[in-house]
């Protein structure tokens, strides 16, 4: 039985919907002809004031090009990233693919992912959004499927998508640090190494977690310092679960006491919103190519005294040879601010991706 939702969560998720719904109602990007006044103020000769062929209006020059406010077609879609407009232009599709794999310091290149994304501009101010990633051999996956609609063009948009998934629980296992041996595991507490560490890890083996269904609220946001730099953020904010799991996150507890060990504890996600904010800064040193890095803060349950929120941090390099393809490549640390014993760069994942886009 789904449990029932406050007051304010209520109100929440119905001013989402309607801010939604003023987006996709929002006005139409068009220019209009002259009045009837200025018409008549044109025909008539030296009291209207009509500027002659060979006397060009010299203001002509400071006219915002054809394509201001988004009016994009294929053949006019921006090359540079950060020209292009946070929703996708009325008619244009993009798809993407993306294929990765865990990259993490033990396990690397074991399991693989692959994610198929895309978006439709219903309007210049309105995109459909969809896909379905998967990572660990499909042991976490989402399915995800909802819109974008600007409520301030191209600076602030609300993103809202209806989204089943769930995560890949690690299985941990000690190993010595630095190794005698590749990959070498403590035997009666002791490693070849008489000076190496005992760290506690992901082995690289994956089980799958329970599944969620849950809307996925965003308020993408990107402010252009100057035309190669921006600040980016918000592209999630927080999810609201519709279900409760038991098993979703592993939390890791160190034990002081000789030999050290870890103990690795599965713990569920409860049907309270989780809070998932996001950050970054994007940068176009030459049109071709795009750099953007960005963190999100993920806190279970908005529970901030539970110590098992999650800061993963990911870089994305992207190549555009011209205005109707990309290919990119992501590398994501999965948590920069792990239990103790761990580094920061000891989980990571990397993925490469084409993404097309094609319409009018």
């Amino acid at each position: 039985m789904l449990p029932s939702f406050s007051r304010g969560l209520r109100l929440a998720l119905v001013l989402a919907l309607g801010a939604g719904f003023v987006a996709w109602q929002g006005t139409d990007h068009r220019a209009f002809a002259a009045g009837d006044d200025e018409e008549e103020g044109e025909d008539s000769g030296d009291e209207g004031g009509k500027v002659s062929e060979d006397n060009e209006d010299p203001d002509d020059k400071d006219q915002p090009p054809i394509t201001a406010g988004g009016l994009f077609t294929m053949s006019t879609y921006p090359v540079r990233e950060l020209f292009r407009p946070l929703t996708m232009t009325q008619n244009i599709t993009q798809i993407r693919v993306g294929l990765g794999t865990d990259i993490s310091a033990k396990g690397a290149f074991e399991t693989g992912g692959l994610s198929v994304e895309g978006q439709y501009g219903y309007s210049d101010n309105f995109t459909v959004i969809a896909g379905l990633t998967d990572a660990y051999n499909f042991k976490q996956y989402g399915f995800y499927a909802g819109f974008e609609g600007s409520l301030v063009y191209d600076l602030l948009d609300i993103r809202l998508a209806a989204n089943v998934h769930r995560n890949a629980i690690p299985e941990y296992a000690t190993f010595c640090n630095p190794p005698a041996t590749p990959n070498e595991m403590p035997v009666n507490g002791m490693c070849g190494n008489a000076m190496a560490t005992q760290d506690s890890l992901p082995s690289g083996k994956y089980s799958a977690g329970g599944t969620k269904f849950s809307l996925d609220l965003g308020f993408p946001f990107r402010y252009a310092i100057k035309p190669e730099i921006a600040i980016v953020a918000l592209q999630t904010l927080m999810s609201i679960d519709f279900n409760s799991v038991d098993k979703d996150i592993v939390s890791v507890t160190p034990n002081m006491t000789p030999p050290p060990t870890t103990t690795t504890t599965i713990k569920g996600n409860g049907a309270k919103p989780d809070l998932n904010p996001s950050i970054g800064i994007a940068t176009n040193p030459i049109p071709q190519l795009s750099i953007v890095a960005f963190a999100q803060l993920r806190i279970p349950d908005f529970d901030t005294s539970a110590g098992a929120f999650q800061v993963p941090v990911t870089a994305r390099v992207e190549v555009s040879p011209n205005q109707k393809f990309d290919i990119g490549l992501e590398f994501t640390l999965l948590n920069v601010k792990p239990p103790e014993g761990q580094s920061p760069i000891d989980n990571r994942f990397i993925s490469l991706f084409v993404q097309s886009r094609f319409g009018k």
